[in-house]
């Protein structure tokens, strides 16, 4: 019996919700951008990511556009696809507004944390320290900003909350920079962690924003004493 006429098996992709590969795409670029894969000033294709992630390019470029809204890359005729470095002039601004948010936070938290919260940090103080241990370092990146974002969920301020999901990403990006500078800041960020943790369990408000303050202190000095933008080596 003739097939010819009969329709083709639907590609794997045709099955997928277009909005799912969208996010798929979005979520696994950007993840690359954020883990250093992709490095600042680096050209991305399209056509590559989209064979990569065995998706059409049609995904791909709606990904990028929305990640380019959010300014991790730059897209233009001239140049093509360019991922986005942080000028030190980010870098600041990122701190700075780090600084004011989370030592609302922290002064907030102090005397104030119930069991739960506290068995949930400490929980997080002890994943760290076995990453640590381990030199599992894509681990140790992960906890190291959910620490804060814990921190931040602790408090149960929705806006908070939401301004520190939107950070999150910039946040892995800084501490990505820091790290590959100097593999001993993530031994630091433990001791700083914990030293934060103290002070808002013992109710000292003014101690938990200034451990608080010197940990983002500590990262800000160590990249912006390279002068350089933030850029992956």
């Amino acid at each position: 019996m003739p097939t010819s006429n009969l329709p083709s098996a639907p590609s794997r992709e045709t099955l997928v919700p277009s909005s799912a590969l969208h996010q798929r795409a979005y979520e696994e670029i950007k993840r690359r951008i954020v883990s250093g894969t992709f490095a600042p000033d680096s050209f991305l294709s399209e056509r590559q990511l989209a064979q990569s992630l065995g998706m059409s390019k049609t995904p791909v470029h709606i990904a990028l556009k929305r990640i380019e809204a959010e300014g991790y890359v730059v897209i233009s005729p001239q140049q093509g696809i360019v991922v986005r470095g942080l000028a030190p002039a980010d870098i600041l601004d990122h701190y700075e507004f780090r600084e004011a948010l989370e030592s609302f936070v922290v002064r907030r938290l102090a005397g104030r944390l119930d069991p739960y919260q506290i068995a949930a940090l400490q929980r997080s103080l002890e994943d760290q320290t076995t990453a640590l241990s381990a030199d599992d370092t894509s681990t140790l990146l992960e906890l190291d900003a959910s620490f804060h974002y814990l921190l931040a969920s602790c408090l149960g301020n929705r806006q908070i909350l939401a301004t520190m999901e939107q950070l999150r990403d910039k946040i892995r990006l800084v501490i990505v920079r820091v790290s590959s500078l100097r593999r001993e800041r993530f031994e630091e960020s433990v001791r700083e962690h914990a030293a934060i943790l103290d002070a808002i369990m013992d109710g000292d408000a003014a101690a938990a924003e200034r451990a608080l303050i010197e940990h983002l202190e500590a990262g800000k000095r160590q990249i912006l004493s390279r002068g350089d933008p933030l850029r992956y080596p």
